[in-house]
């Protein structure tokens, strides 16, 4: 593990063993967007944190495996719902075999590097879900109207998500500003679906 992630991984736990990060609503159109999809395979919500979209979509009869850096997290959301299964790991070094997932979630989170190892988790035919926010999300957070990254790193830019999540074909696409019981923010959502043709790569 490099210093970057020993760093990220001591900042998260310390976060949720303090209760900074305090439980919040999952976003409805996440839930809603899985739920649409089929229930053939596993899901992986990929940097869920303390399980806000694992927690509902296992409750929707579906097989979730959260994956997030910090092991307070992981931990809660197993306490939460026994029938989720947890791995603590780095994004960046997903322990998670290629192709055995039907849907990836991730949401609140921007690495650039990591989609193909996103994509590649995906089953023949499987779908990816993604809300993140936009670059214009910063000036609600200047302006003290919500909360979240102010690091353009962490931000996307306008139609970047679709051109992230290629080679994907994208079947749901939409960028603007939203406010649900998770909060007003500007955000990118996106449901891709890989090729329903395996990568003899794999």
């Amino acid at each position: 593990m490099t210093s970057r992630s020993v760093q990220n991984r001591k900042k998260w736990e310390e976060l949720y063993a303090s209760g900074a990060r305090a439980n919040r609503p999952p976003s409805a159109w996440v839930v809603e967007a899985v739920a649409r999809l089929p229930n053939v395979a596993a899901v992986a919500d990929v940097a869920g944190g303390n399980g806000r979209h694992a927690i509902p979509v296992s409750r929707q009869g579906r097989t979730v495996v959260l994956v997030d850096l910090a092991h307070q997290a992981v931990s809660a959301a197993m306490a939460a719902e026994p029938g989720l299964a947890g791995v603590v790991a780095d994004v960046t070094r997903l322990p998670l075999r290629p192709e055995q997932f039907g849907i990836v979630i991730v949401t609140n989170f921007l690495v650039r590097g990591v989609f193909a190892d996103l994509i590649a988790l995906l089953a023949p035919g499987g779908h990816l879900v993604y809300e993140t926010y936009t670059l214009r999300h910063l000036d609600l957070v200047q302006r003290g109207l919500a909360r979240g990254p102010q690091s353009p790193e962490y931000l996307l830019q306008p139609g970047e998500l679709r051109a992230l999540a290629r080679p994907l074909a994208v079947v749901e696409y939409w960028e603007g500003e939203v406010e649900d019981a998770a909060g007003r923010r500007h955000c990118a959502r996106l449901v891709g679906q890989s090729s329903m043709v395996s990568d003899p790569q794999s």
